[in-house]
């Protein structure tokens, strides 16, 4: 492919992730205006984040092991048919049932498209580029958390939530067309062995390193699936206020994500993930404690944007490291792992506030949190034992 052609895919792949994203993450910025119009309670209505994520890190593998073998802007292509579909009916459903259906199709669409956009997009460049490419395709995702997300949360006060999905619909269903009229790449992709899969999962190394990511995400969505109530009922933040604060954790983050880079070449991975563990643990510790004052939780939220992408790198990262052989296997089950955290995060956050109220969330936070830490030290220990499974870390 030309030059021209490969940064064209790139950039439309990048898009295919920005509207997987946005999609993803929608439910948490018009929350609020979801539970009001079915008068829901927020717990409720949480759930629809726990439905949207276990179905993805259930998919994600399963795609892998059974349409591996499609060609890849197929698979992708239909991933993003998937998506719309699941936001539209999300734009008419009319009773909560029909919404958390919609939010299963939504999220298979999504685990039809995150692994693949990202494995389609190494292939299009050659070795010595595959790293910018992966960054651009990973992009989109930032971005998402940048504008996605809190335009959601202004969409979901400003014209309400369904025309709020019919939005996010229409947009995918616009990056399905052009990742059809210039993604031309028609090679297939590679069906992942249930072999592989147990070898992984049966290496006590690896395993922690599943269980890290788990709990970081788990940690991070026990308190961030509420985060637009927190926002409001303790801060005081109107809805103009809370969408700043959405969009500041996005800056923040593409913020974190160049100290990540800077941090990568002086910090080990495990160095790195433990830092971030730890900061994360003291961001959430002080939002508990934080007085009612709107500008302390923007500090706060500062500081868990630049944790929290430092970890998301270095945990790949350590990863590979752990496991160089089978990398691209080891990278798709941490973005399984991903999912898992959120919708166990996100349950969590659905159980607990209606029993204890918003100020339980963030010290649910702190224990999830905690307990990753024991996990990375258990994992550690592990791969010093067998230092033949990270010898690529040498």
């Amino acid at each position: 492919m030309a030059d021209r052609s490969v940064a064209v895919s790139l950039r439309l792949l990048s898009l295919a992730y920005f509207s997987m994203g946005t999609g993803s993450l929608a439910v948490v910025g018009a929350l609020p205006s979801i539970a009001s119009s079915l008068a829901l309670n927020r717990g409720a209505v949480a759930m629809l984040v726990s439905a949207f994520a276990i179905t993805f890190a259930l998919a994600a593998p399963i795609l892998q092991m059974t349409l591996g073998r499609w060609q890849r802007r197929t698979l992708i292509l239909t991933g993003l048919a998937l998506m719309a579909i699941g936001a539209a009916a999300s734009a008419l459903a009319p009773n909560y049932a029909v919404l958390l259906g919609a939010r299963i199709v939504a999220g298979l669409g999504a685990a039809a498209i995150g692994p693949v956009a990202s494995a389609l997009g190494a292939s299009l460049a050659p070795p010595r580029d595959q790293g910018r490419a992966l960054a651009i395709v990973f992009s989109g995702m930032t971005i998402s958390s940048v504008v996605g997300v809190p335009l959601s949360a202004w969409l979901g006060e400003a014209v309400g939530w369904r025309p709020m999905f019919a939005i996010i619909g229409l947009l995918t269903v616009a990056a399905a067309l052009l990742v059809a009229h210039h993604v031309r790449d028609r090679g297939a992709g590679q069906r992942v062995r249930l072999a592989q899969l147990a070898d992984i999962l049966r290496r006590p190394a690896t395993a922690g390193g599943i269980a890290v990511m788990v709990l970081e995400m788990a940690g991070m969505f026990s308190t961030y699936t509420m985060i637009a109530p927190i926002l409001r009922d303790h801060f005081g933040a109107s809805p103009e206020a809370t969408s700043f604060a959405l969009m500041t954790l996005g800056v923040a983050g593409v913020a974190g994500n160049f100290l990540a880079r800077k941090i990568a070449g002086i910090w080990s991975a495990d160095r790195a993930v433990a830092v971030a563990l730890f900061g994360l643990i003291v961001v959430f510790a002080a939002l508990y404690a934080a007085p009612a004052w709107y500008p302390a939780a923007i500090a706060l939220i500062i500081v868990w944007a630049l944790a929290s992408d430092l970890f998301m790198p270095s945990q790949q990262r350590r990863m590979v490291e752990l496991a160089p052989e089978v990398h691209g296997l080891v990278l798709a089950l941490n973005s399984s792992a991903i999912y898992v955290g959120m919708a166990t995060g996100s349950f969590v956050a659905g159980g607990l506030y209606p029993l204890f109220g918003l100020s339980a969330l963030p010290p649910a936070s702190v224990a999830f949190l905690t307990c990753g830490l024991g996990a990375l030290w258990l994992s550690r220990r592990a791969a010093a034992a067998k230092p033949e499974l990270c010898a690529a870390s040498a």
